[in-house]
């Protein structure tokens, strides 16, 4: 064997362990990304089905000064029955504030409930905005998709705001799909435009007379992922 083969055998080799070694990282790569994607959606779940916070949750009197003062955020609890939504309402300084907390104030995907910050803690608007984010097997706000069938509209009207030792009623009146960028309904404080777009744009309706003075809290969450469709169900605060 001349020189020339022999070099040219010991580059081979070398080439050879270099194209190995990276095909092995490769692939090491691709399994601890498989590995944490898998922790991440399991924290996610976790984080959203968490039950600790439900020992705040107001008594049938509507007190409510335990959840005020452990969740030093909140500003209500929302129960929409048959829905699976028992949870706290949160308010920040702006919207950002619980996208990605939880109700103790905790990073966390799943974040929290949380009420437009333009709006009166009290809910005294005549148009309040609450978000959250849409999760599967109607976890947080994923659950409104129930109100988007027919059957489960028709049968699931009613829930409940605990605010200041006081509880208020609700009827549901509408489930609607929207853009992300529709001012009539993300627009916080009056409520004669979103009244408006209740009776032409709701894929399901009670009747409601919307001349009447009256309160409305709208509960709103993405339709699809990366869209800007949302999911938005309108109520009445009785």
């Amino acid at each position: 064997m001349t020189v020339e083969d022999r070099i040219a055998e010991i580059l081979l080799n070398v080439i050879e362990r270099a194209v190995q070694k990276t095909c092995f990282l490769f692939c090491l790569l691709l399994m601890l990304a498989g590995v944490w994607s898998l922790y991440d959606t399991a924290l996610l779940y976790y984080d959203a089905s968490d039950q600790s916070v439900l020992r705040f949750r107001p008594q049938s009197s509507g007190e409510t000064g335990n959840l005020y003062e452990s969740l030093r955020g909140s500003v209500s609890w929302l129960v929409l029955d048959g829905a699976g939504v028992d949870d706290p309402i949160m308010q920040g300084k702006d919207n950002m504030e619980y996208l990605n907390r939880n109700p103790f104030g905790e990073f966390s995907l799943a974040g929290s409930l949380f009420l437009d910050c333009r709006n009166s803690a009290d809910f005294s608007d005549p148009y309040s905005m609450i978000y959250g984010h849409h999760m599967d097997h109607h976890m947080m706000f994923g659950a409104l998709d129930q109100y988007m069938e027919k059957e489960f509209f028709d049968t699931h009207e009613s829930g409940r705001l605990y605010v200041n030792d006081e509880i208020l009623e609700l009827k549901i009146i509408a489930a609607a799909e929207c853009s992300a960028y529709d001012q009539r309904v993300f627009e916080p404080g009056e409520a004669d435009q979103v009244k408006e777009f209740i009776q032409s744009h709701a894929l399901y309706l009670r009747e409601f007379n919307p001349e009447e003075d009256c309160r409305i809290v709208a509960f709103s969450t993405c339709r699809y992922p990366d869209t800007e469709s949302r999911t938005v169900v309108f109520a009445l605060i009785l």
